[in-house]
């Protein structure tokens, strides 16, 4: 169930609605690197936000998202060095 809120739009305060959610899908995106790095990220959603009574040009809703990321790489061995101690 939505729960209200405050959202900040085009520099004004606004209200909004806090929207439950759920994660469809795989929520990583994999990039190759030239150097033949496999990248991984991963999106972590926060929270889902839609103002109210506000709308795009094409009618749509408005959804602000927090959010945060998480990368891991594969690194070809011939890229790899030995760790420094010092920068421990």
């Amino acid at each position: 169930m939505a729960k209200p809120t405050k959202a900040i739009h085009e520099g004004k305060q606004v209200d909004a609605e806090e929207m439950e959610y759920k994660i469809v899908g795989t929520p990583e995106i994999m990039l190759q690197v030239e150097d033949g790095t496999t990248l991984k990220i991963l999106v972590l959603p926060a929270k889902v936000v839609k103002l109210k009574d506000i709308y795009n040009q094409d009618g749509e809703p408005i959804y602000q998202l927090k959010w945060g990321t998480g990368v891991s790489a594969s690194v070809p061995v011939d890229l790899m060095k030995t760790p420094d101690a010092s920068q421990k």
